[in-house]
């Protein structure tokens, strides 16, 4: 439609016939000369009086009195708000201003907290975020992959949906290890996930793609490769050895394993990325500040993080050609488009567009 379109408006006329307008932008850049038709319905604005609807369904001029009010396009585009690393953003500052969610979003805790405008079907485009990635050379085309989950959902006006956007893992530019990447959570409420995209596995001086490093469109983390299994059922990927393993990935319920300098159970790996309901930090590291990202994603130490999701991506094994597991993702919603290995760089994001 022309930039200079700005409503359609519907009504009904002799016949049996449905008129429509186009009010261009010179009328709304003069609101006073605007004088409201009876029986019309104006997209873009809100009738404050009942008025008469033609029957579009029976094709006569029988009329329906209704409140209606018709909302211009909606969409919305969340992301990390420039934060880094483990925690997450700490300041809306003016990412928003004059976007269609302008003053529709708070924050908390790193959790962004938006409040449906207006009640529909929204489609929601949930992006999880890479791994980090390591000193060799072409390991940034290697790292951990995120997923892309997309679903359709019923949103009532009033209600608030929190969003945790997955931050990158942590880079290694000194030695032969990486961060895990933070999942990216859309819930309902405090703890009704609506859908989840896994982050990618950090790498440990990899040498060449492995599927296991990506984020999986199903529930269950990744294996990595070399490693050992992720987490399930919404869990953090808990199985490591007693060596210098990379943190498990976060999950939903539970965060993953850690080594014992982290309060872990056996090792001196890196720490495991929190859960989403714990938080979603990412896991911490004893050298080089090799981070997990927001979103759950495991710390590394001598080997890769998981990536954080629905359930945490596995600890990263071996020292040579190995990585974190991908985080697990979840789908609650109506006309899915699931794809794996998605994001092969940065951070996550969520895309909310009104159908």
């Amino acid at each position: 439609m022309e930039d200079r379109c700005k409503s359609i408006n519907m009504g009904p006329e002799d016949k049996d016939k449905v008129l429509c307008q186009i009010s261009d932008s010179d009328h709304v850049q003069h609101p006073n000369d605007l004088k409201p038709t009876e029986g019309f319905t104006y997209r873009g604005m809100e009738v404050s009086k009942k008025i008469s609807v033609f029957e579009f369904a029976n094709f006569k001029s029988s009329f329906v009195e209704l409140n209606l009010f018709w909302p211009s396009a909606f969409k919305a585009v969340l992301t990390n708000l420039n934060a880094t690393g483990r925690y997450g953003p700490i300041s809306l500052g003016s990412h928003y201003t004059g976007q269609d969610h302008d003053r529709q979003v708070t924050l908390s805790s790193g959790i962004q907290q938006w409040t449906v405008p207006y009640t529909g079907d929204y489609r929601i485009e949930a992006i999880g975020a890479a791994g980090g990635y390591d000193r060799r050379i072409n390991s940034s085309q290697y790292r951990g992959r995120g997923a892309r989950m997309i679903g359709t959902f019923r949103l009532n006006k009033g209600e608030v949906i929190q969003i945790l956007v997955g931050q990158e893992g942590g880079m290694n530019m000194s030695k032969f290890s990486s961060g895990g990447g933070g999942g990216t959570f859309v819930m309902r409420g405090a703890d009704s996930p609506l859908i989840i995209a896994g982050g990618g596995g950090g790498t440990q001086n990899v040498m060449s793609r492995h599927k296991g490093c990506d984020a999986s469109t199903n529930t269950t983390g990744n294996p990595g490769y070399k490693s050992w299994s992720g987490g399930s059922n919404g869990h953090g990927a808990q199985t490591a050895d007693d060596y210098s393993s990379g943190g498990g990935g976060g999950g939903f319920y539970s965060s993953g394993r850690s080594g014992e300098n982290f309060n872990g159970t056996k090792g001196i790996g890196g720490e495991g990325g929190k859960g989403f309901l714990q938080g979603g930090v990412g896991g911490r590291s004893i050298y080089y500040n090799i981070v997990g990202g927001f979103g759950g994603g495991g710390g590394a130490f001598g080997r890769g993080g998981g990536g954080g999701g629905y359930s945490g991506g596995s600890s990263g094994d071996n020292d040579r050609d190995s990585c974190g597991g991908g985080g697990g993702s979840y789908n609650d919603g109506n006309n899915q488009d699931n794809a794996c290995c998605y994001r092969t760089a940065g951070h996550g994001q969520v895309i909310i567009t009104l159908l």
